[in-house]
């Protein structure tokens, strides 16, 4: 007993080598502790994946009536595997689907193979997360004022306008409580829009009005005579303040729309409508030409979401009803019916937007590439509701975030 004491007191005050020693003891807490950050950091991302696909699934669910537990389980399967895909960090488990009344509870975990935790013996961590969506019972008229001018050929911007409009119309689509809750209405412009030459008879049009013309290299404000049996469907902006403003026309011709002499290259406008085929198609058809007026746009996207007014079928505001516009341009205003002036234009823009806001209208506008930002800035209801897109790749994620929030189906856990 006593060598074992006297070998112990000798090694408890021998001092050579003591600091590597104790650096060395030391030194395994701090090594499980850098593991454990770095595993649980990658849970963190784990977590945060799951989630995002939850909330997609969960989306889809809420909106797909009148199915079957095993069908809704079915389609939460599917969308969140297409958003969480086998290459991601973590695997997966199944989809849980849970349905109280208007509120659909998803959830879900992921085992993930720890990288340093395996040395205390904590090989895997489970992860969990859930999503849970509640269906509002609001109702929603939207019109989609999109610019259709030549600088959309550029940079694959109209085939992502393309690709993002449809990915709204598919959340819309499934996120209505009763079918016909929501509307839609697609607006394309350059400086013109298509009203159809079907209402070449129709009473809210003239055919006679003062405009900028070119003769010779000489620019005047001069009487455009059109005939509407050779008219092809186009309208340019409306007499002055009326271009502006929602005025329903009347007998006056100062609050009639003029019919637009020469080609009409723009798909014709869609009034609001829970067709989602004939919504796809229209965009479809989408085709980049002409000039910018981002003025008239507007316009026609308020009347379209303005009760009697030529080509709408709007119904009247009610507390149930959310109207709203979602306007994306690429460009700055270059022409309409009475100048080439980006600056006098602009101003004709600005007047339009305070004007539809002032109905309770909400209005979101998308920057793409180039444009006023300033201008589309003021123009959105909020600072949110403006979005700046600097590459096409974007705008599906915009379209999409635009969506959810139009949406009846809230994300609200």
């Amino acid at each position: 007993m006593r060598p074992i004491q006297r070998f112990l007191r000798k090694f408890f005050t021998d001092r050579r080598g003591n600091f590597a020693m104790i650096f060395a003891l030391a030194a395994i807490p701090l090594v499980i502790a850098a593991g454990a950050a770095v595993d649980i950091s990658r849970a963190y991302i784990v977590e945060n994946r799951l989630k995002a696909a939850l909330d997609a699934a969960a989306l889809a669910v809420g909106g797909a009536t009148g199915k079957t537990q095993a069908q809704l389980e079915e389609i939460a399967q599917a969308y969140f595997d297409a958003n969480y895909p086998g290459e991601k960090l973590g695997v997966p488990g199944a989809v849980s689907v849970l349905q109280n009344g208007n509120t659909v509870t998803l959830a879900a975990t992921a085992e993930l193979p720890t990288s340093l935790m395996g040395i205390v013996g904590i090989n895997t961590l489970d992860i969990g997360a859930s999503s849970q969506v509640t269906r509002q019972g609001r109702k929603l008229e939207l019109a989609l004022v999109l610019d259709v001018t030549g600088s959309m050929a550029s940079g694959g911007r109209m085939t992502a306008l393309k690709d993002a409009s449809e990915m709204l119309l598919d959340i819309l689509e499934t996120s209505g409580a009763v079918p016909g809750d929501i509307k839609v209405s697609i607006v394309p412009f350059d400086t013109e829009v298509n009203v159809g030459k079907s209402n070449k008879n129709a009473s809210w049009l003239k055919w006679s009005y003062e405009a900028l013309t070119t003769v010779w290299w000489w620019q005047t404000i001069s009487t455009v005579n059109v005939s509407k049996n050779s008219w092809k469907g186009c309208v340019v902006d409306r007499d002055q303040n009326y271009d502006v403003q929602n005025t329903i026309p009347t007998s006056s011709d100062s609050t009639k729309y003029p019919g637009a002499s020469g080609n009409c290259n723009i798909p014709e406008i869609l009034a609001l409508t829970d067709d989602w085929d004939d919504l796809r198609d229209k965009i479809d058809e989408l085709d980049p030409n002409g000039n910018t007026n981002t003025t008239i746009g507007l316009a026609w996207g308020w009347n379209m979401l303005t009760q009697s007014h030529p080509l709408s079928l709007a119904t009247a505001p009610a507390d149930d009803l959310d109207k709203v516009i979602v306007f994306l341009t690429d460009g700055d205003n270059t022409e309409n019916r009475w100048t080439y002036s980006g600056n006098s234009i602009d101003a004709r823009t600005e007047a339009v937007c305070t004007n539809i806001k002032a109905t309770g209208i909400k209005i979101y506008t998308i920057r793409t590439i180039n444009g006023n930002a300033t201008l589309l800035r003021n123009c959105a209801t909020k600072p949110e509701m403006y979005f700046d897109v600097t590459q096409t790749s974007q705008l599906t994620e915009v379209f999409t975030s635009i969506a959810m929030a139009l949406s009846n189906l809230r994300i609200s856990q």
